[in-house]
């Protein structure tokens, strides 16, 4: 637990850092209300192969090591069915919800509303999830995922398919 806080310590200020390089800076009101490490399991209704098909995703996703402590931690779900879906196709462009359901009961659940992009980038596929926390805890905040997936193996995908892809990343919410 210690070492990820740490992680997030130092990746903080690299993403920060990284910002300035690029000209992006953050306004003078800007305050992170949330940043949560996040693991996220994406099930498919069939395993994916190289031939495109339609498939039903499912996505269960862990909220950890929050910094924000009347929500310290939660989970979120989402469905989604996808048309022509392959290995090779696994980065798809579109907006969604999800419903960030916190631990503690007493903090009420974040609808958080977003567009989707996604690539490859060497040996990883990268999500990034930018869009804003409509109701709920953190409402009217702007809010961003970004989830990192290994590759799947070329192999299987060519014969017997994936059934599903791990990814890690972090939740900022109030950029």
């Amino acid at each position: 637990m210690n070492g990820i806080r740490a992680a997030l310590r130092t990746a903080v200020p690299c993403l920060v850092a990284a910002a300035a390089l690029t000209g992006v800076a953050p306004t003078a009101q800007a305050v992170v209300a949330q940043t949560c490490l996040v693991n996220e399991v994406v099930t498919f209704s069939q395993p994916v192969t190289n031939t495109p098909q339609t498939v039903t995703v499912t996505v269960q996703g862990q909220l950890v090591n929050c910094l924000n402590g009347s929500a310290a931690t939660g989970s979120y779900t989402e469905t989604a069915t996808l048309p022509n879906y392959s290995c090779t196709q696994l980065f798809y462009q579109g907006s969604g919800t999800r419903t960030l359901t916190w631990t503690d009961p007493a903090v009420p659940p974040s609808t958080y509303s977003y567009n989707r992009t996604s690539s490859r980038v060497g040996a990883n596929i990268v999500i990034l999830l930018l869009g804003s926390i409509t109701s709920g805890t953190f409402a009217t905040e702007p809010a961003k995922m970004q989830l990192t997936a290994l590759n799947p193996d070329p192999i299987s995908c060519a014969t017997t398919g994936i059934p599903s892809l791990t990814l890690l990343g972090v939740l900022t919410v109030g950029l």
